[in-house]
């Protein structure tokens, strides 16, 4: 059987919190203060290779990661309303030959006094990696984005995305680098 406790320590047991929120206040007040610049020591060439190796990403990780960096560009690319930056920003991204293409469909846009606004949400179902070659099939959620007047920042009607695109992506490995070569819709229902 529990034995209750006395009205002398439960009071003392409530201050023990309050004490530690006190102290740890003062404690984390002190390290935002700023500190003085230290030199830290240079890493050897051992721990820079054991450091290279536990970051390397496999090819399946390496392919998401540029399919990433390729839906962030393009947003960034199409909010940039100029063709040198956003063909900059896909250069990393964007097979070559792709490139004018895309920059010459959105810039067709902007001219017509439309403005891009929101951002696919990737939703990955499957990456195939075939040599130089992979796909990857995702189910995302565009319906956060799509076309809007730039001048009264309305939607243009039907230009929303919906909440779950079916998409499939070919990538080819070109100078080390995964890039976009294209992006098919498939006309079937998907789930992420």
């Amino acid at each position: 059987m529990a034995l209750p406790r006395s009205s002398q320590t439960a009071p003392r047991a409530r201050r023990v919190p309050v004490l530690l929120a006190a102290c740890l206040t003062s404690a984390l007040t002190a390290c935002a203060a700023s500190a003085a610049p230290v030199q830290l020591p240079a890493k050897s060439a051992a721990a820079r290779a054991v450091l290279g190796r536990s970051t390397a990403l496999t090819p399946r990780q390496q392919v998401i990661a540029a399919l990433g960096g390729y839906v962030t560009a393009l947003s960034q690319a199409e909010q940039s309303r100029s063709r040198a930056a956003a063909r900059r920003m896909l250069r990393p991204y964007l097979a070559a030959d792709r490139i004018g293409g895309l920059v010459q469909t959105v810039s067709a846009i902007w001219a017509r006094g439309d403005a891009f606004y929101g951002r696919d949400v990737l939703h990955v179902l499957s990456v195939r990696v075939e040599g130089r070659r992979a796909f990857v099939h995702d189910c995302d959620n565009t319906s956060g984005m799509g076309l809007e007047y730039a001048a009264s920042g309305q939607t243009v009607p039907g230009s929303s995305g919906v909440a779950h695109d079916n998409v499939v992506t070919r990538l080819e490995l070109a100078r080390k680098r995964w890039q976009v070569e294209s992006q098919l819709p498939e006309d079937v229902p998907c789930a992420p």
